[in-house]
């Protein structure tokens, strides 16, 4: 039947392209959207008028079990049966692992498309699922054999590098990471850091570059919720450097982590940023304005006006941080405005607080914030409690704070 024909048709071209291990053309070929794939769902249709014909091909292998239901999924994924398309998605994924075991390097690519498109249909099954009332999960089973093609890219025992599995480890890895952040599953990302480290692998630096900016942003997206801000401003910087220039939308993201490290630096983000990254200005312009000009009480005010938004983006102890500055700045403002004297009563730094605005803070305060201040380095001096007073070195009372970071 020209029907059925069509479909081993199919099968044959995946079955050929695995002997000779053309990797690319089968990544493109396998895709549930490709326009191969297309192709051969209309020709079915056009003569058996539906897909139901997939149901009864015969497969006599692997290649022909990974195609049959490659075919199933990308039918009821054109009819919007995303739950019946993540079941055929994940049979074709997982007789897919069954031989990637054996194969080496050329067979990457299409480990990473099936992984995207299982990813991709797990999340709209799992849509559909919610919407009617019914319990979904398929994402988080997806995760679970995502997670054994990378284990397969990572212990891959092949012992000529050139054709190793592990070139693509961090590929894997990265979409890991995605799925598990999605879950706020951020200890699961950790152990993964963990378990690469400790791995035979090539360095990062040998790998692709989408493949090092994509995993040095997680590191350091994980890094900066750990409060671990050295490091995550290494990954985070090489990260936005070596991003595509053109990705606005991954830039954004990482500037979201990045800018509150920068400004606890005292490097408040530029105007032309500002201005490209509509996003960051409406998080962290005004704030960086008030902690640059040590105006205490308009930070105070930004903070908690943006509260919910700091805490839902994880970035609320890194923001608080800078906060620090705009304590530094205003101590700043009282030293100069008072003559530079180097003995300060807490009574006079209450004293310019209040005339800053800042009311509510009385002495015994005032001195556990120097005492903060001196500890972290924003102050070079010491604190006399029997005297009241704050002692200030003579030689740079307020270090530079990028010293301080």
């Amino acid at each position: 039947m020209a029907g059925c024909q069509r479909l081993a048709q199919a099968q044959h071209k995946f079955k050929t392209l695995n002997t000779v291990n053309n990797g690319a053309e089968l990544a493109q070929v396998i895709q549930l959207s490709s326009l191969y794939t297309d192709r051969v769902l209309e020709d079915i249709h056009k003569e058996y008028g539906s897909w139901d014909v997939l149901e009864m091909q015969p497969t006599r292998g692997v290649w022909d079990e990974i195609a049959v239901t490659h075919f199933q999924a990308a039918a009821a994924y054109r009819l919007r049966s995303f739950v019946d398309a993540y079941t055929r998605q994940l049979s074709s994924f997982n007789a897919f692992l069954r031989i990637f075991r054996n194969m080496t390097q050329w067979s990457l690519p299409v480990l990473y498309t099936l992984s995207r498109d299982l990813c991709d249909v797990a999340q709209r099954a799992d849509h559909q699922l919610t919407t009617s009332s019914s319990q979904g999960g398929k994402l988080e089973e997806a995760t679970r054999a995502i997670n054994q093609g990378f284990s397969l890219c990572m212990t891959d025992r092949e012992p000529l590098l050139s054709k190793s599995r592990k070139w693509g480890t961090f590929r894997m890895a990265n979409i890991l990471f995605a799925l598990y952040v999605r879950h706020k599953a951020y200890n699961l990302c950790d152990s993964m850091i963990r378990a690469l480290k400790a791995s035979e692998l090539p360095p990062l630096e040998q790998f692709p570059m989408s493949d090092q900016v994509t995993f040095r942003y997680y590191r350091g997206m994980l890094a900066f919720r750990n409060e671990k801000y050295t490091s995550a401003k290494e990954d985070l910087l090489f990260a936005l450097e070596h991003c595509f220039r053109d990705s606005y939308n991954n830039k954004t993201r990482i500037l979201v982590c990045l800018t509150p490290i920068l400004m606890a630096e005292g490097r408040a983000p530029h105007s032309r940023l500002l201005r490209r990254y509509p996003p960051i200005k409406a998080m962290y312009g005004e704030l960086a304005k008030a902690a640059k000009a040590g105006n205490l009480r308009r930070f105070d005010e930004l903070l908690q006006e943006k509260e919910q938004l700091f805490v839902n983006t994880g970035t609320f102890m890194a923001v608080e941080r800078v906060r620090k500055v705009a304590i530094r700045q205003l101590l700043r403002k009282i030293y100069v405005l008072t003559g530079q004297n180097s003995r300060m009563s807490f009574q006079m730094l209450c004293d310019g607080f209040a005339a800053a605005g800042i009311t509510d803070i009385d002495i015994p305060e005032m001195e556990s914030v120097l005492a903060d201040m001196v500890f972290c380095g924003y102050i070079k001096g010491y604190l006399s409690h029997d005297h009241g007073i704050a002692v200030l070195s003579k030689l740079q009372p307020f270090p530079p704070l990028v010293s301080i970071a």
